[in-house]
């Protein structure tokens, strides 16, 4: 599969994925947003990225990125949502964020003509799966920032505990999401906010961290923060 002259994908590079075409259900190729960092990184001396959250809300988010190479400065725009992407609901943030740079690299001249594996994961039809088969991650590695998701077992959960000694549900329905978590410690940090900053805007809920927030009301303080930020 070439890239415009920019070089080649490897195979491990590529995946196959079931698309809808008419009525029928077809194997595509597609790149994998890995395979496309590589080649960028081969073919520029100068190069930066940079992404943004857009819009966060507890079931959506949409991130943008910004290539700067040699060729010129490129943006894209992804987005992850709950529904679309149910099998990954607590990592929109990173998944949006994958998708943003994979079509900033795309429009960047790296296999451009190819819409990568990121975007369409959520596309195969279940019966197609192998029902014995973990699902294979549509982050080529780890969760996009090199580092590898773990999730909770169902008869377990972390045992840090709030000031009044009671456990908290940190995957429990009501919760603060991952994504909304993520997103707190990340544009609490673009605010300078320090730890007692973020004790004293976290009393008022009686918590003392970001995960065990109720979800409301971490959906209320990123919409604060976002304001703050952007005043």
């Amino acid at each position: 599969m070439g890239t415009n002259g920019t070089g080649q994908f490897r195979e491990d590079e590529l995946v196959s994925r079931k698309v809808k075409v008419g009525s029928e259900w077809q194997t595509r190729i597609f790149p994998v947003v890995g395979g496309r960092l590589r080649i960028i990184h081969e073919v520029n001396s100068r190069l930066s990225i940079a992404t943004e959250i857009v819009r966060l809300e507890s079931d959506f988010a949409v991130v943008k990125a910004t290539l700067e190479s040699e060729k010129g400065k490129f943006c894209g725009t992804g987005s992850a949502s709950a529904q679309r992407d149910a099998r990954l609901a607590d990592s929109l943030v990173e998944l949006a964020e994958t998708r943003a740079i994979a079509r900033s690299l795309r429009f960047g001249g790296i296999g451009c003509e190819y819409t990568s594996a990121e975007e369409v994961s959520h596309v195969s039809p279940e019966s197609e799966q192998n029902a014995n088969k973990e699902p294979a991650s549509v982050f080529p590695e780890g969760d996009g920032n090199g580092k590898a998701e773990t999730k909770a077992s169902n008869d377990a959960t972390e045992n840090q505990t709030r000031g009044n000694g009671t456990t908290p549900q940190r995957f429990g329905n009501g919760r603060a999401t991952q994504a909304q978590v993520r997103a707190l410690f990340a544009l609490s940090k673009r605010a300078n906010y320090h730890d007692d900053d973020i004790a004293q805007m976290l009393a008022p809920f009686q918590v003392t961290r970001f995960d065990d927030l109720p979800r409301e009301a971490a959906s209320k303080l990123i919409g604060s923060l976002q304001t703050e930020a952007a005043a």
